[in-house]
């Protein structure tokens, strides 16, 4: 079994309502995110007991480590509601850092996890100006001469699915736009992009289930606008049964 997830959340545990435990979910899944893509990169493999690293803060001072269902070490460590009220909603996420570093150093007494190498990756991230940006898709269609690319981009505020046309003859950009903005959380987005083809009219970017649901007008596209449809299930459903 591999290290595959690290998760931080307010559980109900605390005593503070769903939604504020949801948005503080929201301002620091995007860091969940990048610590987990990063570690899977390492293959780490665990002692059999968990495949994720789950750090609850929690009001007081209750340090403590246990396995719990979904094999996870869940990782309880003292949460300052005053420093977070402070800073959320904002570009400042050392807080969130900190209170990921807590959480490691205290689960490396309780199991053995790569420690090092979680905090070299909170390190990079910082360096690397708290970015979680990735290349989700790059595809060539040599018989329209254009190159696709789909490029995502995760903050604290939300998340945003960016298409970018290019020549491939010249390697200039055609057009590029956001074809997908929602709330940062995975729940929101993880199946609504996948692979990206031409039905002729429109380049089209297919979701989860292979059917179609970003539409791009082709002809437009080529002459550097940038048109799109987002479908919704009603819309989908429509047109998969034309």
């Amino acid at each position: 079994m591999k290290l595959w997830y690290i998760n931080i959340w307010l559980n109900p545990a605390t005593g503070y309502d769903q939604d504020y435990r949801y948005k503080f979910l929201l301002h620091t899944r995007f860091i969940s995110n990048y610590l987990s893509r990063m570690i899977r990169k390492y293959k780490i493999e665990t002692d059999g007991t968990f495949d994720m690293i789950s750090v609850h803060p929690t009001p007081g001072t209750l340090d403590e480590c246990t396995i719990i269902p979904d094999k996870a070490v869940a990782v309880s460590i003292s949460f300052d509601k005053e420093r977070y009220e402070k800073i959320k909603g904002t570009a400042d996420y050392e807080y969130y850092l900190e209170l990921f570093e807590t959480g490691f150093k205290k689960a490396s007494e309780f199991k053995t996890i790569p420690l090092d190498t979680l905090l070299d990756l909170m390190d990079d991230f910082r360096k690397n100006g708290y970015k979680n940006e990735w290349l989700h898709k790059k595809k060539r269609f040599k018989e329209r001469d254009i190159e696709v690319v789909l490029d995502c981009r995760f903050t604290t505020f939300d998340f945003r699915l960016i298409a970018t046309i290019n020549r491939l003859s010249t390697g200039e950009k055609l057009c590029s736009g956001v074809v997908i903005h929602t709330e940062p959380d995975e729940i929101n987005f993880n199946k609504m992009f996948k692979d990206i083809l031409i039905d002729g009219r429109n380049i089209v970017i297919t979701d989860a289930s292979d059917g179609p649901r970003i539409l791009i007008n082709l002809n437009d596209a080529l002459h550097r606008r940038f048109n799109f449809l987002l479908i919704g299930d009603r819309q989908l459903r429509q047109i998969l049964s034309l």
